[in-house]
């Protein structure tokens, strides 16, 4: 299954008569069902669960609407969902970000660069040498040329001819 909900089994309906709807929907390992139910008076009653592979539940509820109240009902739930998507979403911020930098740890980010050999790779070093240091990959990809070392091969100083390439911030190693 994919993404999407998709009705699994609709019953026709007429003005004043009961219906059963029910969706369902698989994402990552949840298995997801919603059905919906009205009765004659035309109450409607939406019940979601979620399980995993091996049957266990993982997310449940109920809802219970009166007679024309799913409209209002359907754009709360949007405008909530919709917020709590961006925030399950939202970037992890790291501990230092937006933290100016010290002439000591410039230091040390440019000794910790120069010690690993070219052979490796830049992008684990970066990735190693951010989560030491609490920044993104991003911020110390960025302040490797302004301590006049090559973001590109890791254990390399810059050159003259990197330098320009990485930007007018960079420092050409003396």
């Amino acid at each position: 299954m994919d993404n999407f909900l998709r009705p699994r089994r609709e019953i026709p309906t007429v003005a004043g008569m009961a219906f059963n709807l029910e969706y369902t929907s698989k994402r990552q390992d949840l298995s997801y069902a919603l059905t919906v139910a009205a009765d004659d008076d035309g109450e409607i009653g939406i019940d979601v669960i979620a399980k995993d592979d091996h049957g266990g539940v993982a997310a449940e509820g109920t809802l219970r609407l009166p007679p024309g109240g799913a409209a209002e009902t359907a754009k709360l739930l949007r405008e909530a969902l919709v917020a709590i998507t961006a925030l399950e979403n939202k970037r992890r911020v790291v501990g230092n970000a937006n933290q100016p930098w010290s002439a000591e740890q410039d230091s040390t980010l440019r000794e910790a660069w120069l010690a690993h050999p070219p052979s490796r790779s830049a992008t684990e070093v970066i990735r190693e040498l951010a989560t030491l240091r609490q920044r993104s990959p991003a911020a110390i990809r960025a302040r490797l040329p302004r301590v006049g070392c090559d973001p590109d091969v890791s254990g390399r100083l810059l050159t003259e001819a990197s330098a320009a390439i990485v930007g007018r911030d960079a420092v050409i190693a003396s």
